[in-house]
């Protein structure tokens, strides 16, 4: 049994262009709005004490798919099978009255959550300890900051003991200290087998915290696996949306040499390799007359920075001169590179490094993150070895 099964979930809303439509399309009966389709079939499943991270840009949908599976909003097609109590920290301030206080609002918010007024009063000093607002708890929440908020929200939703916990991006208004215990929180409920729905931008969190995440796009489910893969690809497309610089290749006028082509491992299309495995990159150049030159490879990340650079000089005295077609190979043994999408750039270059009479990139290619959860970001895969001293 699956503590959440969505299946081709669909929320579509109506925009008036005027609020008087809305009663004019009532007498009329006539449909006076324009329909936004904010999900389209989003179907995915979480078994219990499974941690999904929800992934994706402003306005993909990923708010309106958690008040879906909080049951503070209706689909409008598909089902939605939900098994286990539910607590969810959405929007900031939801479920609270700005004229209470604190505490006050703590029997309102529990009360709302399912629970009754004598079980609320037995988790009432845990949940103010927790919160840790000292004197502001009697005062009307109206006086609290948005940090002191999510302090209190957060509290009395994990107060509760759910089965299933949904977070959205409310604890990136929390200050550091706030958002550490929040997380610690979150590891103890991992820990104790509880299913949890996180939503961030931050993409080491979901890493951390979540072993499987869904990437929304324009409604749709875009991609979904193990949360390191799918990070990976958001933050590729995130850094080609990104990227300004135009891929061009330089190609003087009358150049006397030139690159041919740029194969990797012998490939001529974009591919596809776990890390840390060897990357050999052909050159093959062409040369209409015999002038001295090096070959300078190097490997760049898809929003153009340079991760790595080489030219032939560094091994070799002499410069290659001869005439006609040659090949060069240049191989990277047991690449470190963590996952991300990358590019080869050569150039051509003369005698004294300085002149460069061609440029070409290679296909992209592409490192396949590990099939496991893996503790290391950024980057390079490097070798290390811890001590305690």
């Amino acid at each position: 049994m699956y503590a959440i099964e969505a299946r081709n979930i669909g929320k579509i809303y109506r925009l008036y262009q005027k609020p008087f439509h809305r009663l004019k399309e009532a007498l009329l009966r006539k449909p006076l709005y324009q329909p936004f389709e904010c999900l389209n079939e989003v179907s995915f499943s979480v078994l219990p004490g499974e941690s999904l991270g929800i992934i994706g840009d402003n306005g993909a949908g990923k708010s309106t798919l958690l008040k879906i599976l909080a049951g503070t909003l209706t689909p409008t097609s598909g089902e939605l099978t939900i098994n286990g109590r539910v607590a969810a920290l959405l929007e900031l301030g939801a479920g609270f009255h700005s004229e209470f206080t604190g505490r006050e609002n703590i029997y309102l918010n529990a009360s709302l959550l399912g629970l009754s007024q004598s079980q609320i009063k037995e988790k009432e000093s845990a949940i103010v300890d927790f919160a840790e607002l000292g004197p502001f708890i009697d005062r009307p929440l109206k006086t609290y900051s948005s940090g002191m908020v999510v302090r209190l929200a957060f509290s009395i939703a994990t107060s509760i003991d759910p089965d299933i916990l949904i977070i959205d991006e409310a604890l990136s208004v929390g200050d550091q200290y706030f958002q550490k215990k929040c997380v610690d929180k979150i590891v103890s409920f991992r820990g104790q087998r509880k299913t949890i729905i996180f939503c961030s931008h931050a993409m080491y969190l979901v890493n951390i915290l979540c072993k499987r995440a869904i990437w929304l796009s324009e409604g749709k489910v875009k991609d979904q696996g193990i949360s390191t893969q799918v990070t990976a690809a958001y933050e590729n497309y995130s850094r080609e949306k990104t990227t300004t610089m135009p891929r061009e290749e330089m190609e003087p006028p009358e150049s006397p040499l030139y690159i041919r082509s740029i194969s990797l491992n012998g490939h001529a299309s974009p591919i596809s390799f776990p890390y840390q495995e060897d990357l050999h990159v052909l050159l093959e150049f062409e040369s209409l007359e015999d002038v001295p030159f090096w070959v300078a490879m190097g490997i760049k990340r898809n929003d153009e920075l340079i991760c790595h650079a080489v030219s032939m000089s560094r091994q070799f005295t002499r410069p290659i001169s001869r005439r006609g077609k040659g090949r060069v190979l240049l191989t990277y043994l047991s690449l470190p590179l963590l996952y991300g999408e990358y590019r080869i750039v050569a150039s051509l270059l003369d005698k004294s490094g300085v002149h460069c009479y061609h440029t070409k990139e290679s296909p992209s290619f592409s490192i396949i993150p590990p099939n496991e959860w893996t503790n290391e970001m950024g980057l390079l895969s490097l070798d290390y070895e811890w001590e305690i001293l």
